[in-house]
């Protein structure tokens, strides 16, 4: 028997890890989103979710496109374009942050830039971040606004940008391999004892 072979596989199973999740170290931050009508004087409004890994992004800078994992927007209120849409009905996602280094642990809405607030809709001076849809979802109108029913509809201001979960991080493969390891020659090791002392017992019998 190959008690070697025998540690390894049982240090696999013991230690809950797998062999992707060993070579696949991942981040993800979920962030909610609110877009208002008020300045426009509509009663438009809408929520939306948006997930992906601000470390993968120009900051300070622009990024275009931004690595969107997952994305989804209600809007409600709206004289038309009501309703709720996904990642499958957007093209493009982007964000600039003009010359500011955005803190994505905190709400985004009102952060320092070079020139005015992070979030204020002056002609780049305060960044911005938008979505670009294929036809009728909510799409880009100025910076941080948006227009209901594909840019024909209400415009919305974009007024929170927070974020709703932390960064999540799966540790780096090293740190991985480390945990493995040492699943792998503690439970080998148990097992070899436990196979010596059952063997020293059969031979005293």
């Amino acid at each position: 028997m190959n008690f070697n072979k025998i540690g390894l596989v049982t240090g696999l199973v013991v230690s809950g890890l797998s062999i992707s999740s060993v070579f696949n170290p991942a981040k993800a931050a979920q962030f909610a989103l609110q877009w208002s009508g008020a300045a426009f004087g509509n009663s438009a409004s809408a929520n939306g979710l948006i997930d992906f890994d601000p470390s993968l992004i120009s900051n300070p800078g622009y990024t275009d496109p931004l690595p969107v994992n997952s994305f989804s927007i209600t809007v409600t209120g709206a004289s038309s374009g009501n309703g709720t849409f996904s990642l499958a009905d957007y093209k493009n996602f982007f964000l600039a942050t003009n010359g500011g280094t955005l803190d994505f642990t905190k709400q985004l809405v009102g952060q320092p830039t070079s020139n005015d607030p992070w979030g204020t809709p002056s002609f780049g001076n305060g960044g911005d971040f938008n979505i670009i849809s294929n036809l009728d979802a909510p799409t880009a109108a100025s910076e941080f606004q948006i227009a209901t029913s594909g840019g024909f509809g209400d415009l919305l201001q974009l007024t929170s940008f927070a974020p709703l979960a932390p960064l999540a991080t799966v540790p780096e493969p090293s740190s991985l391999l480390g945990l493995l390891a040492l699943g792998t020659l503690g439970t080998g090791a148990t097992l070899m004892r436990k196979l010596k002392t059952s063997k020293f017992t059969e031979n005293r019998n």
